[in-house]
């Protein structure tokens, strides 16, 4: 019988997914009467994405979708040079939504891509992936097999270094990081890795209460990158931790199954507060008995980003 829900801090919401909403809202909000299209969900969130439709705002896989002289949003994750040329030649007014960590990465991208050999760290198919990987070409490893397998491919005539996807497990990444060390010795590392701050710290809070749980929920869409990276984190201390998107997939039976008594709950980086709320609602119609709180020791995540004072550009 459940007994305990611990909530970690820092969970949910970013500073680059605030930035991200914010700037759609603001743009909506700015220009009402303007029909407005989102390329990519703004979010790996689903509710975030229906709230917004609500409004009346769109959202759109290609630029293919709206017409020419559109308003169109870049979503949080970026885009590749490609998609902003084609918005260009279409005339449309755009506005960029990237997380500005991400957009720190295509600017390294393209400040060595005429000088450097490139490994990308992240996720095939990933949004931000894709992205990034536009600005300049690259080598793709999601795992530490697909750097010995880059083996013949990259050569000493060109210095070598690596890139990384902001929402990748920090522990994984090392190994990998490591790996390429092992196999590529001449490479040379940047001052800085990737990783944000956001996905970095959310990681630290799973690890820190870890012992102190018999298990962690984790609240995130099954494309978030980030929550994905925390459920595995959690799932090699605890094997019976797991992911929801919804309260509607709360399985009192998993917590009765499995003994869990004392329950952590945590949040990707895309997931709202509201979701955490009506989760734990769920939870406590199940196990009225159980107790609520922080996790002793948490902190805030008071990171923000500011706005643009030109948030659209005319092309």
């Amino acid at each position: 019988m459940l007994e305990t829900i611990y909530l970690a801090n820092p969970r949910g919401f970013c500073a680059g997914v605030k930035y991200a909403i914010s700037f759609v809202e603001t743009v909506h909000a700015n220009n009402p009467e303007t029909p407005l299209f989102v390329r990519k969900e703004i979010v790996h969130n689903q509710r975030v994405v229906e709230e917004m439709k609500k409004k009346g705002i769109q959202f759109i896989d290609e630029l293919t979708e709206a017409p020419d002289g559109a308003t169109v949003i870049f979503s949080a994750h970026g885009v590749s040079p490609e998609v902003v040329n084609d918005a260009k030649n279409r005339n449309m007014r755009i506005g960029d939504a990237t997380c500005p960590l991400v957009t720190r990465v295509h600017r390294k991208a393209r400040n060595i891509k005429d000088t450097h050999q490139i490994i990308y760290i992240g996720h095939r198919g990933h949004d931000e992936a894709i992205g990034t990987m536009g600005e300049a070409e690259m080598f793709l490893v999601e795992t530490e097999e697909d750097v010995v397998g880059l083996k013949g491919k990259i050569g000493t005539e060109k210095p070598l270094t690596y890139l990384m996807q902001t929402t990748l497990s920090v522990k994984d990444t090392k190994n990998i990081v490591q790996k390429i060390e092992e196999v590529f010795p001449f490479v040379e590392h940047p001052q800085k890795d990737d990783i944000c701050y956001a996905t970095t710290e959310r990681q630290e809070a799973v690890s820190q209460m870890i012992a102190s749980v018999d298990a962690m929920l984790v609240i995130g869409s099954p494309n978030s990158s980030n929550s994905v990276r925390l459920c595995q984190l959690a799932q090699k201390t605890k094997p019976s931790s797991y992911r929801i998107t919804t309260k509607e997939e709360v399985d009192p039976n998993h917590i009765l199954k499995n003994g869990i008594k004392v329950l952590g709950i945590t949040a990707g980086a895309s997931s709202p507060q509201v979701l955490v709320d009506e989760i734990v609602k769920e939870l406590l119609s199940h196990f009225p008995n159980a107790t609520v709180s922080l996790f002793p020791g948490s902190r805030e995540d008071t990171m923000n980003f500011k706005l643009p004072k030109e948030m659209l550009t005319q092309y």
